[in-house]
Protein backbone atom coordinates (compact mmCIF):
# COMPACT_ATOMS: atom_id res chain seq x y z
CA UNK A 1 0.00 0.00 0.00
CA UNK A 2 1.43 3.60 -0.73
CA UNK A 3 0.82 7.01 0.78
CA UNK A 4 2.51 9.88 -1.23
CA UNK A 5 0.48 12.59 -2.46
CA UNK A 6 1.44 12.51 -5.95
CA UNK A 7 1.96 9.24 -6.23
CA UNK A 8 -0.75 8.65 -8.71
CA UNK A 9 0.74 11.70 -10.73
CA UNK A 10 4.16 10.46 -11.27
CA UNK A 11 2.85 7.36 -12.02
CA UNK A 12 0.82 8.33 -14.92
CA UNK A 13 3.80 10.41 -15.89
CA UNK A 14 6.44 7.61 -15.60
CA UNK A 15 3.67 6.03 -17.89
CA UNK A 16 3.89 8.99 -20.64
CA UNK A 17 7.31 8.60 -20.89
CA UNK A 18 7.86 4.38 -21.40
CA UNK A 19 4.85 5.02 -24.06
CA UNK A 20 6.57 7.42 -25.67
CA UNK A 21 9.70 5.62 -26.19
CA UNK A 22 7.45 2.40 -27.46
CA UNK A 23 5.55 4.05 -29.79
CA UNK A 24 8.95 4.99 -31.63
CA UNK A 25 10.04 1.67 -31.56
CA UNK A 26 6.34 0.37 -32.65
CA UNK A 27 6.04 2.62 -35.39
CA UNK A 28 9.38 1.55 -36.71
CA UNK A 29 8.71 -2.03 -36.34
CA UNK A 30 5.32 -1.64 -38.79
CA UNK A 31 7.72 -0.63 -41.74
CA UNK A 32 8.89 -4.57 -41.44
CA UNK A 33 5.62 -6.55 -39.88
CA UNK A 34 1.89 -6.53 -40.12
CA UNK A 35 0.56 -4.47 -37.32
CA UNK A 36 -2.43 -6.60 -36.09
CA UNK A 37 0.57 -9.17 -35.22
CA UNK A 38 3.12 -6.75 -33.75
CA UNK A 39 -0.56 -5.93 -31.38
CA UNK A 40 -0.77 -9.71 -30.78
CA UNK A 41 2.83 -10.51 -30.20
CA UNK A 42 2.86 -7.57 -27.81
CA UNK A 43 0.56 -8.44 -25.83
CA UNK A 44 1.42 -11.92 -24.94
CA UNK A 45 4.82 -10.91 -24.18
CA UNK A 46 3.79 -8.35 -21.69
CA UNK A 47 1.61 -11.33 -20.74
CA UNK A 48 4.32 -13.90 -20.43
CA UNK A 49 6.29 -10.86 -18.37
CA UNK A 50 3.88 -10.26 -15.91
CA UNK A 51 3.31 -13.43 -15.01
CA UNK A 52 7.10 -14.19 -14.81
CA UNK A 53 6.97 -11.63 -12.33
CA UNK A 54 4.16 -12.00 -10.41
CA UNK A 55 5.65 -15.76 -9.51
CA UNK A 56 9.02 -14.00 -8.82
CA UNK A 57 7.23 -11.41 -6.52
CA UNK A 58 5.09 -13.98 -5.35
CA UNK A 59 2.19 -12.19 -6.14
CA UNK A 60 -1.03 -14.63 -6.00
CA UNK A 61 -2.65 -15.22 -9.56
CA UNK A 62 -6.21 -14.86 -9.00
CA UNK A 63 -8.04 -12.63 -6.48
CA UNK A 64 -11.58 -13.99 -5.87
CA UNK A 65 -13.02 -10.84 -3.75
CA UNK A 66 -14.42 -9.03 -6.96
CA UNK A 67 -18.06 -9.51 -7.71
CA UNK A 68 -19.17 -11.38 -10.95
CA UNK A 69 -19.94 -7.69 -12.38
CA UNK A 70 -16.50 -6.70 -11.41
CA UNK A 71 -14.90 -9.09 -13.64
CA UNK A 72 -16.98 -8.81 -16.11
CA UNK A 73 -16.12 -4.94 -16.32
CA UNK A 74 -12.86 -5.82 -16.54
CA UNK A 75 -13.05 -8.47 -19.55
CA UNK A 76 -14.74 -5.78 -21.41
CA UNK A 77 -12.73 -3.30 -20.76
CA UNK A 78 -9.58 -5.35 -21.58
CA UNK A 79 -11.44 -6.73 -25.10
CA UNK A 80 -12.14 -3.25 -26.21
CA UNK A 81 -8.75 -1.47 -24.86
CA UNK A 82 -6.33 -3.78 -25.50
CA UNK A 83 -8.05 -5.93 -28.05
CA UNK A 84 -9.76 -4.01 -30.83
CA UNK A 85 -8.27 0.04 -29.63
CA UNK A 86 -4.59 -1.43 -29.55
CA UNK A 87 -4.69 -3.30 -33.53
CA UNK A 88 -6.60 0.26 -34.76
CA UNK A 89 -4.07 2.06 -32.94
CA UNK A 90 -1.04 0.12 -34.29
CA UNK A 91 -2.41 -0.05 -37.61
CA UNK A 92 -2.84 3.85 -37.51
CA UNK A 93 0.35 4.42 -36.16
CA UNK A 94 1.73 2.27 -39.65
CA UNK A 95 -0.17 4.60 -41.81
CA UNK A 96 0.24 8.04 -40.48
CA UNK A 97 3.37 8.25 -38.46
CA UNK A 98 4.11 8.89 -34.82
CA UNK A 99 3.68 12.67 -34.85
CA UNK A 100 0.20 12.51 -36.01
CA UNK A 101 -1.03 9.19 -34.00
CA UNK A 102 -0.02 11.40 -30.78
CA UNK A 103 -1.66 14.13 -31.73
CA UNK A 104 -5.30 12.43 -32.42
CA UNK A 105 -4.76 10.35 -29.34
CA UNK A 106 -4.47 13.68 -27.43
CA UNK A 107 -7.85 13.82 -27.72
CA UNK A 108 -8.31 10.99 -25.37
CA UNK A 109 -8.39 13.47 -21.82
CA UNK A 110 -11.89 14.38 -24.13
CA UNK A 111 -13.54 11.25 -24.13
CA UNK A 112 -12.39 9.68 -20.87
CA UNK A 113 -13.92 13.06 -19.66
CA UNK A 114 -17.41 12.62 -21.77
CA UNK A 115 -17.23 8.53 -20.55
CA UNK A 116 -16.52 9.98 -16.59
CA UNK A 117 -19.15 12.26 -16.82
CA UNK A 118 -21.85 10.24 -17.56
CA UNK A 119 -20.59 6.96 -16.22
CA UNK A 120 -19.42 8.20 -13.09
CA UNK A 121 -20.40 11.91 -12.40
CA UNK A 122 -16.95 13.20 -12.48
CA UNK A 123 -16.47 17.09 -12.43
CA UNK A 124 -12.94 19.18 -12.86
CA UNK A 125 -12.72 22.24 -10.63
CA UNK A 126 -12.10 25.46 -12.65
CA UNK A 127 -8.33 25.10 -13.02
CA UNK A 128 -8.50 21.75 -14.03
CA UNK A 129 -10.74 22.41 -16.50
CA UNK A 130 -8.18 25.45 -17.79
CA UNK A 131 -5.72 22.84 -17.87
CA UNK A 132 -7.38 20.17 -19.70
CA UNK A 133 -9.38 23.52 -22.45
CA UNK A 134 -5.24 24.20 -23.08
CA UNK A 135 -4.11 20.65 -23.75
CA UNK A 136 -6.79 20.54 -26.18
CA UNK A 137 -6.09 23.46 -27.56
CA UNK A 138 -2.33 22.83 -27.90
CA UNK A 139 -3.17 19.43 -30.28
CA UNK A 140 -5.89 21.25 -32.66
CA UNK A 141 -3.01 23.75 -33.31
CA UNK A 142 -0.84 20.61 -34.79
CA UNK A 143 -3.64 19.58 -36.32
CA UNK A 144 -4.15 22.18 -38.72
CA UNK A 145 -0.51 21.90 -39.41
CA UNK A 146 -0.08 21.78 -43.37
CA UNK A 147 1.23 18.07 -44.72
CA UNK A 148 -0.09 17.83 -47.87
CA UNK A 149 3.10 17.17 -48.66
CA UNK A 150 3.97 14.73 -46.37
CA UNK A 151 0.61 12.21 -47.57
CA UNK A 152 -1.92 11.60 -48.55
CA UNK A 153 -4.88 13.41 -47.63
CA UNK A 154 -6.99 10.73 -47.86
CA UNK A 155 -4.46 7.75 -45.80
CA UNK A 156 -4.17 10.54 -43.22
CA UNK A 157 -7.82 10.93 -43.21
CA UNK A 158 -8.82 7.59 -42.91
CA UNK A 159 -5.68 6.76 -40.63
CA UNK A 160 -6.60 9.82 -38.12
CA UNK A 161 -10.85 8.28 -37.97
CA UNK A 162 -9.54 5.22 -37.27
CA UNK A 163 -7.43 6.66 -34.04
CA UNK A 164 -10.12 8.45 -32.89
CA UNK A 165 -12.44 5.51 -33.15
CA UNK A 166 -10.13 3.44 -31.17
CA UNK A 167 -9.45 6.39 -28.80
CA UNK A 168 -13.58 6.11 -27.87
CA UNK A 169 -13.03 2.28 -27.57
CA UNK A 170 -9.92 2.58 -24.84
CA UNK A 171 -11.30 5.54 -23.19
CA UNK A 172 -14.76 3.94 -22.48
CA UNK A 173 -12.71 0.34 -21.45
CA UNK A 174 -10.84 2.38 -18.94
CA UNK A 175 -13.78 4.48 -17.49
CA UNK A 176 -15.36 0.92 -16.92
CA UNK A 177 -13.44 -0.26 -14.77
CA UNK A 178 -12.39 2.99 -12.74
CA UNK A 179 -15.26 2.08 -10.17
CA UNK A 180 -13.13 -1.51 -9.40
CA UNK A 181 -9.29 -0.13 -9.09
CA UNK A 182 -11.22 2.48 -6.52
CA UNK A 183 -12.62 -0.91 -4.78
CA UNK A 184 -9.69 -2.48 -4.15
CA UNK A 185 -7.91 0.75 -2.70
CA UNK A 186 -4.85 1.64 -3.09
CA UNK A 187 -2.94 -2.00 -2.85
CA UNK A 188 -0.48 -2.24 -5.99
CA UNK A 189 -0.02 -5.38 -6.33
CA UNK A 190 -3.83 -6.42 -6.71
CA UNK A 191 -4.28 -3.31 -9.47
CA UNK A 192 -1.30 -5.15 -10.92
CA UNK A 193 -3.16 -7.93 -10.80
CA UNK A 194 -6.44 -6.63 -12.69
CA UNK A 195 -3.96 -5.17 -15.08
CA UNK A 196 -3.01 -8.76 -16.21
CA UNK A 197 -6.84 -10.23 -15.70
CA UNK A 198 -7.60 -7.13 -18.50
CA UNK A 199 -4.80 -7.85 -20.79
CA UNK A 200 -6.03 -11.74 -21.22
CA UNK A 201 -8.78 -11.16 -23.23
CA UNK A 202 -6.88 -8.86 -25.30
CA UNK A 203 -4.44 -11.20 -25.98
CA UNK A 204 -6.70 -13.67 -27.69
CA UNK A 205 -8.57 -11.04 -29.39
CA UNK A 206 -5.45 -9.71 -30.95
CA UNK A 207 -4.62 -13.00 -31.94
CA UNK A 208 -8.67 -13.95 -33.56
CA UNK A 209 -7.78 -10.42 -35.40
CA UNK A 210 -4.28 -11.68 -36.87
CA UNK A 211 -5.96 -15.41 -37.39
CA UNK A 212 -8.13 -13.27 -40.09
CA UNK A 213 -5.64 -12.17 -41.95
CA UNK A 214 -4.67 -13.18 -45.63
CA UNK A 215 -1.48 -14.61 -46.03
CA UNK A 216 -1.00 -15.44 -42.01
CA UNK A 217 2.22 -17.48 -42.65
CA UNK A 218 3.79 -15.18 -44.93
CA UNK A 219 2.97 -12.31 -42.20
CA UNK A 220 5.78 -14.02 -40.10
CA UNK A 221 8.49 -14.45 -41.65
CA UNK A 222 10.03 -11.10 -40.99
CA UNK A 223 10.15 -12.65 -37.72
CA UNK A 224 13.42 -13.85 -39.04
CA UNK A 225 15.15 -11.36 -38.60
CA UNK A 226 16.70 -10.42 -35.04
CA UNK A 227 16.50 -6.88 -35.67
CA UNK A 228 13.13 -6.51 -36.32
CA UNK A 229 12.40 -9.57 -33.62
CA UNK A 230 14.25 -7.14 -31.12
CA UNK A 231 12.16 -3.96 -31.69
CA UNK A 232 8.95 -5.96 -30.89
CA UNK A 233 10.15 -7.08 -28.01
CA UNK A 234 11.67 -4.15 -26.96
CA UNK A 235 8.36 -2.48 -27.71
CA UNK A 236 6.10 -4.71 -25.64
CA UNK A 237 8.46 -4.32 -22.52
CA UNK A 238 7.97 -0.71 -22.70
CA UNK A 239 4.56 -0.57 -23.58
CA UNK A 240 2.51 -3.30 -22.52
CA UNK A 241 4.52 -4.10 -20.11
CA UNK A 242 6.00 -1.13 -17.93
CA UNK A 243 3.78 2.22 -19.66
CA UNK A 244 0.63 0.19 -19.03
CA UNK A 245 1.23 -0.67 -15.50
CA UNK A 246 2.48 2.36 -14.15
CA UNK A 247 -0.66 3.91 -16.32
CA UNK A 248 -3.17 1.14 -14.14
CA UNK A 249 -1.46 2.50 -11.29
CA UNK A 250 -1.55 5.83 -11.62
CA UNK A 251 -4.96 6.02 -12.80
CA UNK A 252 -6.13 3.86 -9.76
CA UNK A 253 -4.38 6.30 -7.32
CA UNK A 254 -5.82 9.83 -9.42
CA UNK A 255 -9.22 10.61 -7.90
CA UNK A 256 -10.92 11.89 -11.40
CA UNK A 257 -10.16 10.25 -14.25
CA UNK A 258 -10.05 13.20 -16.84
CA UNK A 259 -6.87 14.36 -15.01
CA UNK A 260 -4.66 10.88 -15.33
CA UNK A 261 -5.56 11.29 -18.92
CA UNK A 262 -4.45 14.40 -19.12
CA UNK A 263 -1.11 13.34 -17.89
CA UNK A 264 -1.06 10.06 -19.58
CA UNK A 265 -1.26 11.96 -22.98
CA UNK A 266 1.24 14.46 -22.23
CA UNK A 267 3.26 11.30 -24.02
CA UNK A 268 2.42 13.39 -27.23
CA UNK A 269 5.23 15.74 -26.31
CA UNK A 270 7.70 13.36 -25.79
CA UNK A 271 6.73 11.26 -28.82
CA UNK A 272 6.96 14.25 -31.08
CA UNK A 273 10.54 15.04 -30.05
CA UNK A 274 11.36 11.18 -30.12
CA UNK A 275 9.64 11.21 -33.39
CA UNK A 276 11.97 14.12 -34.79
CA UNK A 277 14.95 12.66 -33.20
CA UNK A 278 15.26 8.97 -33.86
CA UNK A 279 12.29 8.40 -36.98
CA UNK A 280 13.48 12.22 -38.89
CA UNK A 281 9.75 12.86 -38.66
CA UNK A 282 9.59 17.06 -38.95
CA UNK A 283 8.93 19.08 -36.10
CA UNK A 284 8.13 22.89 -36.93
CA UNK A 285 7.25 26.41 -34.97
CA UNK A 286 3.48 25.14 -34.96
CA UNK A 287 4.89 22.02 -33.18
CA UNK A 288 7.15 23.74 -30.87
CA UNK A 289 4.07 26.01 -29.46
CA UNK A 290 2.01 23.03 -29.21
CA UNK A 291 4.58 21.37 -27.04
CA UNK A 292 4.92 24.44 -24.67
CA UNK A 293 1.28 24.71 -24.46
CA UNK A 294 0.44 20.94 -23.65
CA UNK A 295 3.14 21.08 -20.79
CA UNK A 296 1.26 24.26 -19.63
CA UNK A 297 -2.28 23.05 -19.38
CA UNK A 298 -0.56 19.50 -17.83
CA UNK A 299 0.91 21.15 -15.24
CA UNK A 300 -2.71 23.13 -14.31
CA UNK A 301 -4.16 20.17 -13.94
CA UNK A 302 -1.82 19.07 -11.22
CA UNK A 303 -1.50 22.14 -9.42
CA UNK A 304 -3.43 21.86 -6.12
Amino acid sequence: MVNFEYFGESAALTAAIFWSFAVIVFRSASKSISPFLITALKNTIAFIAFILTFIVLDIPLWYNMLSANDYIKIIISGSLGMGFADAIFIYALSKIGANRVAVVNSFEPVSIYFFSSFMLGTMLTIQQLIGFMVVVASILIINYEKDADDINPKVKKRGMFLQVFAVLLSSFGIVLIKPVLSKVGSFVEVQLWITVFRLLPGVIIAWIIFLFQKNKIKLLYPLKNFKILWKVLLSSGLGTFLALSFWIIGYANISKPPIASILGQSSAVFIVILAWIFLKEKISKIRIISILLASFGVYLSVLR
